[in-house]
């Protein structure tokens, strides 16, 4: 089946391949509900299958039973789906955009600014190369048994064909603003984020995991049977019950990949930062040589490429390019 979605390829930035921004959100938020709804269900099997002294132990194994089929029920529909690798597909082509747009109106990589190269050849050629890149995505989404978008838009409007018009020190200065500056303040605060939440999923996972060794070591030494607490206490095993809630802590923290998205995003970060420092660099022919900005231009666009295309190593997909 095939999702038609109008395209606006052409504007500025966040705007370049919304339509994948938009689709790889829905197949994110779809991956991970299906993540946590068979974590939830695996995590309340061995919670019931502990609860015997509670409640009666037939219903309390049959909760435990049922919660297990239906965590591998979930397990599998998210496997047989592919999401994450729907997900990777369409992330990658999104970002894979918006650097050829970059890149062609600002005259960098393949669309260097030459007095004796017709134009027309280079918006031909950014063209090909976009189609080239849907064609490449709408394959691999096929291949998933996923849901492709269609009929995009790979125009150029006359604000991008002015940028590519104007002289080097003007398009370096918008590419500076709009593509590497835009990109470390986003760069920056996700890896605040990851970080922040990174650490608030390992002090909980931490702390939960102490109380349950500490219920653990007044078991064996039968601490509970020589003071008086609710029987409730004495009759489940409430150190089982701690410890499959601590390792779900830690699957649910995995599955966001907290802290490998926030090493990825400070490198990216770092990077730009020097980047920009080259620029501001007096001994630096950016500012005045074509060649040296088109090379300079490509080397960004590799650097938040190298980002981006990280994400295919969190999946099984092949040949992401």
């Amino acid at each position: 089946m095939n999702i038609t979605m109008k395209s606006n390829l052409s504007e500025y930035n966040a705007k370049i391949g919304i339509e994948f921004d938009k689709q790889a959100a829905k197949l994110k938020a779809k991956n991970l509900k299906y993540t946590y709804i068979y974590i939830g269900f695996l995590a309340s099997g061995a919670v019931f299958a502990d609860l015997g002294g509670l409640i009666d132990s037939k219903i309390s194994f049959s909760i435990a039973f049922v919660s297990t089929l239906l965590s591998w029920f979930f397990y599998r529909k998210k496997k047989r789906e592919n999401l994450t690798e729907q997900w990777t597909y369409t992330r990658v082509v999104a970002e894979t955009f918006k650097s050829e747009w970059f890149k062609f109106v600002v005259g960098g990589g393949d669309y260097p600014k030459k007095v004796d190269v017709d134009e027309n050849d280079y918006k031909e050629e950014y063209k090909r190369k976009l189609r080239e890149f849907y064609d490449e995505y709408k394959e691999a989404i096929h291949g998933l048994g996923g849901s492709y978008i269609n009929n995009i838009d790979i125009s150029l409007d006359e604000e991008s064909l002015q940028i590519r018009k104007e002289g080097l020190e003007e398009r370096l200065g918008y590419y500076q603003k709009n593509r590497m500056e835009d990109q470390m303040k986003w760069y920056e605060q996700r890896s605040m984020d990851m970080r922040t939440i990174h650490d608030k999923y390992n002090r909980f996972f931490s702390l939960v995991l102490l109380v349950g060794a500490v219920v653990g070591l007044f078991m064996m030494l039968e601490v509970f049977n020589q003071i008086q607490i609710p029987a409730i206490f004495k009759e489940n095993d409430f150190f089982s019950i701690l410890i499959a809630l601590a390792f779900t802590l830690d699957a649910m923290n995995s599955a966001r990949q907290y802290e490998r998205l926030g090493i990825a995003y400070t490198k990216s970060f770092n990077e730009l930062s020097d980047a920009i420092r080259e620029i501001d660099d007096v001994n630096n022919d950016i500012r005045t040589d074509e060649e040296v900005f088109n090379d300079f231009v490509e080397d960004i666009e590799d650097k938040i490429s190298n980002e981006h295309k990280s994400w295919s190593l969190t999946t099984s997909s092949k040949n992401i390019h």
